[in-house]
């Protein structure tokens, strides 16, 4: 039996992610039989891990289809990504302050996320040991869906379904006058 595998990308943005990377090497030092691959990119490598500045994506997916858990900054590629396969991620969002982003749109982004069950958030060095033990110990492996929740898809659904009404030729007058007074306008300024 191979050891489970952990894939962790701290992402591709240009800033370093290096919190992530030592609280991926604080869980690896007291974590035996597990192979971890780290895409770091210009963040610090972990030791012990299989380091990778970065990925082919082809290759990250793979990666990921095959693991036990996935750990990702809180970019939405990547967790849409994760989505699209099926693998609810551990996220731990970058934050402002430290130079890892410039502003909180991962913290905000992961909170909606992580409400909807599409992933499950780590803010803390102990939030990210304790969901990788759980991931690991098949735990909660009950929890994993099969298939992701996605709330609202059903009304989705049924709007597209419905035949598209055309609206009134009155209701594209203010459009009409708009767009012939501007058109008006610049002719008349030549």
């Amino acid at each position: 039996m191979s050891a489970p595998l952990v894939v962790v990308s701290a992402g591709t943005y240009h800033l370093p992610f290096n919190r992530l990377s030592e609280w991926m090497q604080s869980w690896l030092e007291d974590t035996d039989g597990v192979r971890v691959v780290m895409q770091h990119g210009p963040s610090v490598a972990v030791v012990g891990a299989e380091n990778v500045d970065i990925l082919p994506y082809t290759e990250l997916l793979e990666l990921c289809r095959q693991a036990t858990a996935v750990v990702l900054q809180g970019g939405a590629g990547a967790v849409m990504d994760m989505r699209a396969l099926g693998i609810v991620p551990i996220v731990v969002p970058r934050i402002p302050g430290d130079g890892e982003v410039v502003d909180d749109h991962q913290l905000v982004f992961s909170a909606e996320m992580e409400a909807l069950g599409i992933l499950r958030r780590a803010l803390t060095s102990e939030d990210l040991t304790a969901q990788l033990d759980r991931a690991l110990s098949h735990v909660r492996a009950e929890e994993k869906p099969s298939e992701i929740a996605t709330p609202g898809a059903e009304v989705v659904r049924r709007l597209l379904e419905q035949p598209i009404r055309r609206a009134p030729w009155y209701a594209f007058l203010p459009r009409l006058l708009r767009s012939g007074s501007a058109i008006l306008s610049s002719r008349l300024r030549r």
